[in-house]
């Protein structure tokens, strides 16, 4: 959407229901920073950057509040070239350069140089987050195009938390700024990944990526606009020029701003954000891996599933997960249905709600039905914690395993819980109603002929045990190709001195029968 079209109705009615709704917020001083609550209130430009719609201005409310409690944490508005130390730049991970059909800068995404590594990750997120942060400074209307360029790529460089970063920077912090994302050249073993990665995306949002190869990549950038690698006429070459202002660690300085290049993925864990001092030299060291036997890792989606219990015959659509509804407060899944699978042996049926919360602060949910004599919802209420992930077991029970259940509907409720000086039970009192987040699910009935021994019924992983089980997988997998390597070099080296001890017997058998020779010869002369 254009932002000329938005009207000064549409900017008042976002910037007066964020006063109203968080007016508590605004009060305290450790919720957001003063400098952004006051280009909130001044900037009608700032106001727009938020609102991804006409329609959608009860979701940019909910954004501002998102976007400057996270920038107070992560100190946005103080971030400087100063911020990193030389080496960050030097690497040329992350960096834009060139422009695509329409115009939108490009920041390239170096992933082969990114070594997943807890030590580097804050610094890898703040990094992106400063790239980000400079371009909207610079031009807070224009979008920006992420590549992803995954030439040369493999297992140890793709880190699962930092995708998820990326993608929240553009879902929450920086809205309207994502033109569309480019994966270049995606090796076929994080096929698997992607697929996870696409499940943490609403339908808007996943259709904005685009994979792309050498071949069909023109289709978003003209050819002068490509590197040569990358099958364009472009001959550059990433190399870091500091800006006039930054300072090194002997305070010098060097060239204008106009003349710098950006590098590396980046950002930055609050906890560490103040000070964090990693030697360059502990980017390329391997952290201290336990001994593992060689793996063949299976990353299919069938195969981060939980191994509790065999699937069913009639069991839950297999791409469950990515069938979800990414609420304002939650994401719901799955999107549409519960679906109860009875067989004639008449155990008891149920399903799984997974309820995921993305955002930075916890949010309370509660479960409803308009069958409430038919189902145990366990549990029927709680909170779930920012960046966690809930499951809602629903049991149909005994008695009412007939196909009137399609009738029935479940009513998900969920409630931000930003205020601590109230117990949730009294918010839910006292909350008002168009604050509460509402998702419903139908009901579906199920039947299969069954035996004794026939299990009812998978349980899926939930996204962030997806999550951490393929980065486990992987990160096994990198282990064990790094013992293969040192084996198989150990074998080249053992031939090659195997050889040489050969080729030494041969040469010294040969001087031997030469010399012994020689005096036969002798001998036999002497006789004569």
């Amino acid at each position: 959407m254009a932002k000329d079209e938005l009207t000064n109705e549409n900017i008042e009615y976002v910037r007066k229901g964020f006063e109203k709704k968080y007016a508590d917020n605004l009060k305290k001083n450790d919720v957001y920073d003063k400098r952004d609550v006051d280009r909130f209130k001044d900037s009608d430009d700032y106001v727009k950057t938020f609102i991804r719609g006409k329609e959608r201005l009860d979701e940019a409310v909910d954004l501002v509040h998102e976007s400057l409690k996270w920038r107070l944490e992560w100190h946005i508005n103080d971030l400087t070239e100063d911020s990193f130390e030389r080496w960050v730049w030097d690497k040329g991970a992350l960096f834009f350069h060139n422009t695509d059909k329409d115009g939108h800068k490009i920041l390239t995404i170096r992933v082969c140089l990114h070594k997943k590594d807890p030590q580097t990750l804050p610094i890898i997120k703040r990094l992106f987050s400063y790239h980000l942060e400079q371009h909207f400074k610079e031009t807070p209307h224009e979008q920006v195009v992420i590549m992803f360029d995954m030439q040369d790529a493999g297992l140890s460089h793709l880190d699962m938390d930092l995708v998820k970063y990326v993608i929240n920077s553009f879902k929450y912090y920086y809205p309207c700024m994502l033109a569309y994302m480019l994966i270049f050249e995606m090796p076929w073993i994080l096929n698997a990944a992607w697929k996870v990665i696409k499940t943490w995306l609403s339908a808007e949002a996943a259709a904005k990526i685009k994979f792309v190869t050498r071949s069909d990549i023109q289709a978003y950038i003209n050819k002068d606009q490509l590197v040569e690698r990358m099958g364009g006429t472009d001959k550059f070459k990433y190399k870091y020029v500091p800006s006039a202002s930054r300072t090194e660690g002997d305070g010098s300085a060097t060239v204008n701003s106009a003349a710098r290049k950006r590098v590396t993925f980046a950002d930055q864990d609050p906890a560490v954000f103040k000070s964090i001092s990693v030697d360059k030299e502990d980017i390329n060291t391997n952290s201290n891996a336990k001994e593992s036997k060689p793996l063949t890792l299976n990353l299919s989606p069938s195969n981060l599933r939980s191994p509790r219990t065999s699937p069913s015959p009639m069991a839950r659509k297999q791409h469950r997960d990515e069938n979800s509804f990414i609420g304002r407060l939650l994401t719901v899944s799955p999107a549409e249905e519960l679906e109860f699978n009875v067989d004639e042996n008449g155990r008891e049926s149920y399903d799984i709600i997974s309820l995921t919360n993305t955002l930075p602060y916890a949010v309370a949910y509660k479960v409803k039905t308009t069958s409430p004599e038919k189902y145990r919802v366990r549990p029927s209420s709680g909170v779930v914690k920012a960046g966690t992930c809930t499951e809602v077991y629903v049991y149909l029970q005994a008695g009412y395993q007939n196909s009137t259940i399609q009738k029935d509907k479940f009513l998900i409720m969920g409630m931000d819980v930003t205020d601590d000086s109230t117990t949730v039970s009294e918010l839910w009192k006292i909350v008002p109603r168009d604050s509460i987040m509402e998702h419903r699910l139908r009901c579906v009935y199920t039947s299969s002929k069954g035996s004794p021994d026939t299990p009812t019924k998978e349980i899926p992983l939930s996204m962030p045990e997806q999550v951490a089980r393929m980065s486990k997988q992987m990160d096994e997998l990198v282990t064990s190709n790094n013992r293969l390597e040192q084996r198989v070099q150990w074998l080249v080296w053992s031939q090659i001195l195997m050889l040489f001890a050969v080729i030494t017997a041969i040469v010294a058998m040969y001087f031997y029968e030469t010399s012994a020779g020689g005096r036969y010869g002798s001998c036999v002369s002497s006789l004569f």
